[in-house]
């Protein structure tokens, strides 16, 4: 335990744009927390975006501290290039080319991610702090698609040398910490917060079609192909009109599927949603699906914050029986497939919409499962993992 002062940097390779991601949700709730400690008497958040990118460091600052606690807080993002150089070179590049970024002040660091490790470890700056990495998937399954087969267990020995490196490893989730310790990589877990008060609303109407939302970023490694191949399946047969289908989210390279789909009256197509109004658009929904995988050959883990919230909000969920979806999950508060078995998911939503009393029960048992959750705890959590408790 320790009672100084200490100066943290935060590193992301994040606009900080809050409605871009996981990792932003859970630092627009983490910040406010954090600064409220007065052990931390600087805290620099250093952020990277490309030149098409707005730049949020504003709304970071505005996040409503006392005058005295944004006194403590500095908010920096840099700009890189974009082009097909690494993440990992790219941002040293333009950290690099910051005044102060070789002012080595900082006490401790916390990479949010590996690629921000990865400059962390070559910059002067922190040559003597505490370098801290929090992980918010399995990165080597999370990148598969991207890497050759023949290539994906250099890329993994590769990253485990870096994790190695770092004085402190943490993760959201149980299935990080059971992966990444058999390497020899220890791994501290602190499970994702949720503001219960935002997500408290009236219970799913289920004296109508069936409305389900995938709310997220539209990615392969996410579950969207099959999220996608569940609306054809089920918009195809017989009970159509049972069931009315929601997509949220950047459509990114799905954005003709995604487009085909509503031309054809199949789903409804909202784009991103901010996630201050993530809320009011979610009473209007049912169930919500969390389809990301778990696989070496493709796929992520930790724990999913929108999923956290869905469950706070009293959504049915239906999900992947997975690792990642286990860690909250059960057949007691949700819906579970064997993955990539879309027509097993269209069981469940038959199931759903044939029994809806005991889909009401089971999305209260979710509720009641994610209630013990807070960012406040988070912070305690790391306090505790970095020595600092």
């Amino acid at each position: 335990m320790t009672d100084s002062k200490v100066v943290l940097d935060i590193v992301m390779n994040s606009s900080f744009d809050k409605d871009a991601g996981g990792r932003e949700t859970w630092l627009y709730n983490f910040l406010p927390e954090i600064l409220k400690d007065p052990q931390f008497k600087r805290l620099n958040l250093f952020g990277c975006k490309t030149p098409d990118q707005g730049d949020f460091s504003k709304a970071l600052l505005q996040l409503d501290p006392s005058p005295e606690q944004k006194k403590r807080l500095s908010v920096v993002i840099f700009e890189k290039e974009k082009t097909r150089f690494p993440q990992a070179y790219r941002m040293f590049k333009a950290f690099k080319q910051h005044k102060d970024i070789e002012n080595p002040n900082a006490d401790y660091v916390l990479a949010v991610g590996v690629f921000e490790m990865l400059m962390v470890y070559r910059l002067k700056r922190y040559k003597n702090a505490k370098k801290i990495i929090w992980l918010r998937s399995i990165f080597s399954h999370e990148k598969a698609y991207a890497i050759p087969g023949m290539f994906r267990k250099l890329f993994l020995n590769y990253e485990l040398k870096q994790l190695k490196k770092a004085d402190v490893v943490l993760g959201n989730g149980d299935d990080i910490k059971n992966f990444y310790e058999p390497y020899g990589v220890t791994v501290e877990v602190i499970k994702n917060g949720v503001a219960m008060d935002k997500w408290k609303m009236p219970a799913p109407k289920l004296d109508r079609a069936l409305h389900i939302a995938y709310v997220g970023r539209l990615s392969k490694v996410k579950g969207v192909e099959d999220y996608l191949r569940l609306i054809r399946k089920v918009k195809r047969a017989e009970s159509k009109d049972q069931f009315v289908f929601h997509i949220v989210g950047e459509n990114g390279i799905y954005k003709d599927e995604v487009a085909q789909l509503v031309s054809e009256g199949l789903a409804i197509n909202h784009n991103s949603i901010p996630n201050d109004q993530l809320p009011k658009f979610l009473e209007n929904v049912d169930v919500c699906v969390a389809l990301t995988y778990a696989s070496s050959e493709g796929g992520g883990g930790g724990t999913s914050n929108a999923m956290m919230e869905q469950m706070a909000a009293g959504r049915i969920m239906l999900a992947w029986d997975n690792r990642i979806f286990r860690q909250y999950l059960n057949e007691s508060n949700a819906y579970l497939a064997e993955q990539y078995n879309v027509a097993e998911l269209e069981e469940k939503l038959y199931c759903i919409a044939n029994e809806p009393q005991k889909a009401l029960v089971m999305a209260q048992k979710g509720i009641e499962t994610i209630y013990p959750y807070s960012y406040v705890l988070n912070v305690t959590n790391f306090k505790k993992a970095v020595g600092l408790l």
